[in-house]
């Protein structure tokens, strides 16, 4: 007796290894690698605030060099009292002041809460100041104490804005985003 063996069937469906998975893989990976950029972007995106106050008043005379009155010690001491606390990380980084004894001496009472010590600036000009403060102090928090006569090109030069200087004691709050245009904020005291 003979046996037959039989052949085994066909396979009626021929199976191929297919990456099934892979495009919902690189599409999660693609997303994953597009939040990571965008967190990394807005985290470096920090603002540079400049705040930028008029010298403080001083004696009258004819000293060419004053030093402040008795009201601009007082217009000093309110600076401090309104900047007291903005020291560290997220307050006050640096104090500017222009080489006059006025600035200086409004800038003290408040440099001496903060234990900063201030910066004299040896610029007049608006665009010098300006240029020292984003190259050193970018993404911080800055004081500028100074004449009248610069104000107004200061705050041209860190923002493109052009003012005009109403008040004698005003204070100007100059945000300069890293990316986007700079705003101006004019405080009446």
């Amino acid at each position: 007796m003979t046996s037959h063996v039989a052949d085994p069937p066909a396979p009626a469906i021929t199976r191929r290894r297919r990456p099934f998975l892979a495009p919902v893989w690189l599409s999660l990976l693609a997303g994953l690698a597009v939040v990571g950029l965008g967190l990394a972007l807005w985290a470096s995106a920090t603002n540079t605030i400049v705040v930028v106050v008029p010298s403080a008043q001083g004696e009258l005379g004819s000293i060419d060099n004053a030093p402040l009155s008795a009201a601009g010690g007082q217009q000093a001491q309110m600076l401090a009292r309104r900047f007291a606390t903005s020291s560290g990380p997220d307050g006050l980084s640096a104090i500017y002041v222009s080489d006059t004894r006025r600035a200086q001496q409004t800038a003290e009472p408040l440099a001496q809460l903060l234990g900063l010590r201030p910066i004299v600036l040896s610029n007049r000009t608006g665009t010098g100041i300006a240029g020292k403060i984003l190259d050193q102090h970018t993404g911080a928090s800055v004081l500028v104490v100074c004449n009248r006569q610069i104000i107004a090109d200061l705050i041209d030069a860190l923002s493109g804005h052009h003012i005009e200087l109403t008040g004698a004691r005003d204070m100007y709050i100059v945000t300069i985003p890293r990316y986007g245009p700079a705003r101006v904020l004019q405080m009446h005291d």
